[in-house]
């Protein structure tokens, strides 16, 4: 039986002047390199009126800067042969690209550029605002899983911004204003609270000057306080049933569970990040064997934790459709 083994390289980290951090991680399998750019800022950042709008913002960011036309980003990218996309979770906000290794320049002058100095404009925002109301529509309001997955967020949490949905309620979207995406812009996104990361067929210090190079210029922020937000003790059982046209049953239920707070001393968060593997890590899992193959009575079943959270909370879900 052959036997595979992967040098890994270890991972640098770096910090500039205006906080941007920076973390490297060396890959010479192939001539290709990974750029992120992580702001810490998601939906969680968010208040009533407003939800959605960190998503939004997503969007804008490929609206162009001064030096930068709207769409011009991805054609510069798809060019160099590479791909790019960006993300919104309830604790951050991502974008990337994928290049050949001698494009890294490129990547970090077209983020460093829209970091600083985006153009937010009321007709560009006016047609993007329609873009993300239809995404909401297809991703949730014709999806009745999503609109379980919704409802469920809004009852396992009270209190806490988890419970609004990352793409925003429909209200909010319809009443948002160029203003709010301008205001999220201003107060979020800056080089002292981003986290640039980089893996590939680089050089670590290569890397650090470059973006001392095109990071290194732009200026930090005074962030907003970001206020203690603790959700009140669960006193009791939740049900919600969600009606919608679909063919089959899904059922989803969640118990409250510890994140993960302090990784050098925690354990419980290991042992249900091991739990949620042995349910449903594999097609040969407990659930899927149980469930699913012996006893027919679900067509798929599934255990779900996400072991980080930026607001200290996490829910351990099991989702299945009965058969």
């Amino acid at each position: 039986m052959p036997i595979t083994v992967f040098a890994q390289s270890a991972i640098q980290e770096y910090k500039l002047s205006n906080g941007l951090k920076i973390i490297v991680q060396e890959d010479h399998r192939s001539p290709v390199v990974v750029s992120q750019v992580w702001y810490r800022a998601g939906s969680i950042d968010e208040v009533n009126g407003k939800t959605g709008v960190a998503h939004v913002l997503e969007h804008m960011m490929f609206k162009g800067t001064s030096k930068v036309p709207a769409g011009q980003f991805s054609r510069l990218i798809a060019a160099a042969g590479g791909k790019e996309n960006a993300f919104t979770s309830t604790d951050y906000t991502c974008y990337f690209q994928q290049l050949e290794k001698s494009h890294l320049p490129l990547a970090f002058k077209l983020e460093a550029d829209r970091m600083a100095n985006l153009k937010l404009t009321k007709k560009e925002f006016d047609k993007e605002i329609k873009v993300v109301m239809e995404e909401r529509r297809w991703r949730t309001d014709d999806k009745p899983q999503s609109m379980v997955n919704e409802a469920f967020q809004g009852a396992a949490y009270r209190a806490h911004p988890y419970s609004r949905p990352v793409v925003g309620f429909m209200n909010d979207l319809e009443n948002m204003t160029y203003e709010d995406a301008r205001e999220w812009y201003q107060n979020w996104y800056a080089p002292n609270n981003a986290t640039l990361v980089v893996v590939g067929d680089v050089k670590a210090k290569e890397v650090y000057k470059l973006a001392q190079q095109h990071f290194g210029k732009l200026k930090p922020k005074v962030l907003p306080a970001r206020k203690p937000q603790v959700e009140p003790a669960q006193i009791g059982e939740r049900n919600v049933i969600v009606k919608a046209p679909a063919k089959q049953s899904y059922l989803l239920m969640g118990y409250h569970v510890p994140a993960i707070v302090d990784p050098e001393n925690d354990w419980e968060p290991y042992a249900l990040e091991v739990l949620a593997g042995v349910l449903s890590g594999n097609p040969a899992s407990r659930l899927n064997q149980k469930l699913v193959r012996e006893t027919q009575l679900a067509v798929d079943a599934s255990a779900g934790y996400d072991i980080l959270s930026r607001g200290r909370l996490a829910l351990f879900a099991l989702d299945g459709t009965p058969s």
